[in-house]
Parts: C-alpha cells; structure tokens; sequence
C-alpha cells in the first residue's frame, strides 16, 4: 500500500491505526483482505469531502493503462490492487474518529479487493473465460455491507454495534445477540442506493472502472 504525497502525516497515521485495527479486531477474512492491500501497490488518498464526494470511494488510478496491462498481461489480485485507490475524506477521520476511519475502510476496502478479483479475472479471461468475476454495483454493495457488519461484530463495541443497527446492516437476534441483517441490507440498498436485484441490479463493475471487456 503507499500514500499519496501530499497526504498530511496526521493523516496518514489515522490510516495506519484504521488498518491495525482491523487486522487485529476483524475475522479472517478482514485480515486476509487487509494483508492484500497492505502488501500490494493500491493508492490512499485524502481530501475534503468537497473533492471526494462522500466518506470515502473507490476506483481505478489510471482506467487506460490499467486496460493496456489487461490486454498485455496476466495479473494476479496484488497486481490488480495496484491498479486501484480508495480516496477518504478529511472530514471522516477529523469528525468520524477510528470507527469512522475504520468502517470507510472496511467497506471501501472491500470494493478495492472486489475490483481487484474483477481485474485480475478479466485480465486472464482468455484462459479462464469461466471464470471471470465481474459483479453488479448491488453484489458490490451487499458484500461491502456484509463485511462492514461482520467487523462491527467481531470489534463487539456498543458504538459500533449501534451504529450497525442504525443502518439496518445488523439486527437482534435471540437472547439480545446481534446478527447481520440481510433483510435490513437489502431495505438499505433499495432506500438509499435505489438498488434491486432483480429489477435494478446496477452497473457492472467493469463499467464502473471503465474498462474493456
């Protein structure tokens, strides 16, 4: 993982924490996820909520080299990581603090890794075409909801279990345990993303990216 240059060091060390922490506070698929950024070239950049429209997003650096690397090479998930930043607002780590911090990158996270599977699939279709993993912008959302509720109950604090319950990703269970709520995310999905399975399932994440298939 590297930063961008301009990128404050208060910043950078408020990333840092957010990724220690989720390492040392998810399950194994939040450390396997984190372990592939963490060891590959995926970009972090910072900026007011003005510039990056929202607590944090995900998209390819440069969608024309990254098709002429498609074309020209076979990719595996840490160089298709490469291929990828997550941009995080100021605003989320001045105002939002570690839970905000780290549920930007848990949930932004997790698109990176899925983008990242997109590319290094397509990348090595004429071999695998059976193969190929390119998601719809609902399949993208569920599991980054799915994965951003699994690490509010594996961190197991009341504040984030709040805010799960909040935004319908968690939900109570028997005996007042807490549980990811599949029908809390697809109400989510539909009410605040206009998303559907079936009737609006969303862009494909290729088209998202902007590349080639």
């Amino acid at each position: 993982m590297k930063f961008e240059r301009s990128i404050k060091k208060e910043y950078r060390q408020s990333v840092e924490a957010a990724f220690d922490a989720i390492i040392a506070n998810g399950n194994d698929f939040h450390r396997e996820m984190m372990g592939e950024i963490l060891e590959s070239e995926m970009l972090i950049r910072v900026g007011p909520v003005s510039e990056v429209k929202a607590s944090g997003i995900t998209g390819v650096i440069n969608p024309v080299m990254t098709n002429l690397r498609m074309m020209t090479e076979r990719m595996n998930l840490r160089d298709a990581l490469g291929e990828i930043y997550i941009a995080i607002a100021e605003e989320t780590i001045d105002t939002g603090g570690p839970r905000g911090c780290e549920g930007t990158f848990v949930h932004e996270g997790r698109h990176a890794y899925d983008f990242a599977r997109t590319i290094e699939s397509l990348s090595n279709a004429d071999v695998n075409p059976l193969r190929v993993f390119n998601p719809t912008l609902y399949e993208l959302e569920w599991e980054a909801h799915r994965t951003a509720g699994d690490y509010m109950i594996a961190i197991d604090k009341q504040d984030y279990i709040n805010e799960g319950l909040q935004l319908m990703i968690l939900c109570t269970a028997e005996e007042g345990r807490c549980e990811v709520s599949e029908d809390g995310i697809t109400r989510r999905l539909n009410e605040s993303y206009g998303l559907d399975l079936q009737g609006n399932p969303g862009a494909l994440a290729s088209q998202m990216m902007g590349l080639i298939v």
